[in-house]
């Protein structure tokens, strides 16, 4: 298990799967009636982020359909567009399969991760760089590789952070 990035903020009190428990954002969820207030991601603070840090503590530690909740307002205010939203994206596509694999749905977890490894090349192609926004691509790719035979270790995946 890795090191927590934001150590002081707590965990929701569950890891949300369809037709398990509440759904978070509806009436009785962990997150009902709350609106997440979230800051652009950029270059210069992606560092500090700490929504950005939020989003990998809780995919780390299996609230997988509760990063992608963060990743996918940190997509919106990217414009959905471009090698930041592409990173975004295949993180959301991450946190997908890790939901899809917690309900034992392993074909569409497959494809998502075979999704987020397109995209993730794309930002590598694209970025000519193999960190970006604190995340090394090229190790990431080639977990994503060996995911795509066993998806089921997608539990096991650490996505981590350079800050």
């Amino acid at each position: 298990m890795s090191q927590r990035l934001i150590p002081n903020r707590p965990f929701p009190p569950y890891a949300f799967l369809p037709g398990v428990n509440p759904h978070p954002e509806k009436e009785g969820g962990h997150m009902f009636g709350i609106e997440l207030e979230c800051h652009p991601l950029t270059q210069d603070n992606f560092h500090e982020h700490s929504d950005y840090h939020y989003a990998f503590d809780l995919f780390n530690f299996g609230y997988y359909w509760e990063s992608h909740v963060w990743w996918e307002e940190l997509w919106h205010l990217a414009g959905r567009k471009g090698e930041l939203a592409d990173l975004l994206k295949g993180l959301i596509k991450l946190a997908a399969a890790g939901v899809k694999m917690k309900l034992g749905h392993e074909v569409p977890a497959k494809g998502h991760i075979e999704r987020g490894i397109e995209l993730f090349e794309k930002v590598r192609n694209h970025a000519h760089t193999v960190e970006f926004f604190g995340v090394e691509l090229d190790r990431l790719l080639e977990e994503l590789h060996s995911l795509k035979e066993t998806p089921e270790k997608i539990r096991e995946l650490q996505i981590e952070l350079i800050r």
